[in-house]
C-alpha cells in the first residue's frame, strides 16, 4: 500500500501593524514530503509521487524496487529523465551498455534509448526520478551542449563529482556538483556535506526554483523568511522562490542533501559562477 503523504507547512500571521490595522500578511510556508522507505513486497515496484505541482515543468516521483526484478524507465523526447539512486544496489541497461548502481549514483540518459534497471534477490533499490519539461528554446539550446557528445548517458556517483566552495559555506563544508549546467538547459544539481555546528548562510536566488533532497543522515534546520522547518533524510523540500534562506547542522548532527536548481531563464545560470572550483 502506498504510504500517507506528510507534508509539512510552517505558518504564521504577522500582528496587525500600528498604521494599517486590518492588514495582515501571511508567512512564508515551507513545503516537504517524507518518503515511504518501507521495501515493497519481493518482486514488486512501488512508485510515489512528490510534492506534486510544486515547481512548475518538474515532475519527482519516488521509485521503489524489491528484487528480483526488472524495471522500465522510458527516455522522453519532450522532457529530461534524471534518475538519483539514493539507497540500494542494481544494474542499469543502456545501450547495450551495463551500469553498476551504488547507493548516490546519478543516471542522465543522453540518447533515446529505453533504461532498464535490474534489481536482486534480497535487495531493495531506491531511487528519484526527476522529469523536466523542454521548452521549445530548450530543445534548441540543448543541441549546442558539446559535453552530451561525449556519451549515451551521464552516470557517476555524487562522490565522484567535483568539489568547489561557496562564500555562503564554512571552508569545512564539502560541496559537488553532481549535474552541471551542461547537459539539460536551466538545469543543474550538487551536494552539499558538513557536520554541526555548521551552517549554509542566508542567501537569495530569485533566478530559480530549488528543491532540496535530504540524504543519509541528514538532520538540519531550513529557515525561509521567519519561517523554520526541520529537514531529514530521504525527504523533499522546496525553497520558496526569492525567500532569504539558509541551513544550520546543530551539534552532532550531520548536514547531508542535494540542491537542485531549475532556472526561470536561461540568463539566470549566471548564479553557477558563485561556485568556484578548488583549483582556483
Amino acid at each position: 500500500m502506498f504510504a500517507t503523504k506528510r507534508y509539512f507547512t510552517f505558518c504564521a500571521l504577522l500582528a496587525f501593524t500600528a498604521v494599517l490595522p486590518s492588514a495582515r500578511a501571511i508567512a512564508t510556508e515551507i513545503r516537504q514530503q517524507d518518503f515511504d522507505m518501507r521495501p515493497p513486497a519481493t518482486g514488486e515496484v512501488r512508485e510515489e509521487s512528490l510534492l506534486e505541482n510544486e515547481v512548475p515543468e518538474v515532475v519527482a516521483t519516488h521509485i521503489a524496487v524489491a528484487g528480483p526484478a526488472s524495471r522500465k524507465e522510458p527516455n522522453l523526447t519532450d522532457h529530461a529523465t534524471i534518475l538519483l539512486f539514493i539507497q540500494g544496489k542494481g544494474n542499469l541497461r543502456f545501450a547495450g551498455e551495463d551500469h553498476a548502481i551504488d547507493e548516490e549514483t546519478i543516471a542522465l540518459p543522453i540518447s533515446t534509448e529505453e533504461m532498464v534497471i535490474d534489481v536482486p534477490r534480497n535487495e531493495v533499490l531506491h531511487y528519484v526520478r526527476i522529469h523536466k519539461k523542454l521548452s521549445e528554446q530548450d530543445l534548441l539550446d540543448i543541441k549546442a551542449l558539446t559535453a552530451r557528445e561525449a556519451t549515451k548517458i551521464y552516470f557517476t556517483t555524487f562522490e565522484d563529482c567535483e568539489p568547489y566552495r561557496e562564500a555562503i559555506k564554512s571552508p569545512k563544508t564539502v560541496s559537488r556538483t553532481v549535474l552541471p549546467n551542461q547537459y539539460i538547459p536551466r538545469v543543474a544539481m550538487g551536494t552539499v556535506q558538513t557536520t554541526g555546528p555548521d551552517e549554509v548562510g542566508a542567501h537569495r536566488h530569485p533566478m530559480l526554483d530549488q528543491l532540496f533532497l535530504g540524504l543519509a543522515e541528514n538532520n538540519v534546520i531550513v529557515s525561509a523568511d521567519e519561517t523554520h522547518a526541520r529537514f531529514k533524510e530521504y525527504s523533499l523540500l522546496h525553497i520558496p522562490l526569492g525567500s532569504l534562506h539558509g541551513v544550520k547542522a546543530e551539534p552532532e548532527t550531520k548536514m547531508y542533501y542535494m540542491w537542485m536548481d531549475f532556472f526561470l531563464t536561461k540568463e539566470g545560470e549566471e548564479w553557477l559562477k558563485t561556485h568556484k572550483p578548488l583549483t582556483e
